[in-house]
């Protein structure tokens, strides 16, 4: 299943690395909150692989608001059920809103040196 989720970055986990079939396995959490019904909830998310948290990182720092998609799925180990929300895409939401920036210089159209080169009307 796959949802998107908006809240606040509260809490950045230390970064795990362990062992895995195909070799080291790289991963990073981090704690999104929200209001819900009057309360505060709190997921906690992970990011596996050094490549996508590496995209991410700079938006789930503690204290930004961003925008996550995520995948929640459950397996079996042993008889007992384990359920994780991998995230896969973050942005920060506070820098959301493009900013036009114009060079002071640029933004004025030169001047012709000679009227002959200048042959437009206007």
């Amino acid at each position: 299943m796959q949802f998107e989720l908006t809240g606040k970055v509260s809490t950045v986990l230390p970064e795990q690395r362990f062992n895995g079939k195909n070799g080291e396995v790289v991963k990073n959490s981090f704690v999104i909150e929200w209001q819900e019904n009057g309360y505060t909830q709190k997921l906690c998310v992970e990011v596996m692989g050094s490549d996508k948290w590496n995209k991410m990182k700079n938006a789930a720092v503690a204290g930004n608001n961003v925008m996550c998609k995520c995948s929640v799925s459950s397996r079996e180990y042993q008889g007992r059920w384990f359920t994780s929300c991998q995230c896969f895409y973050c942005v920060n939401t506070d820098n959301s809103k493009p900013q036009v920036q114009q060079a002071p210089e640029q933004a004025q159209a030169p001047q012709a040196q000679n009227s002959a080169d200048n042959d437009v009307p206007f």
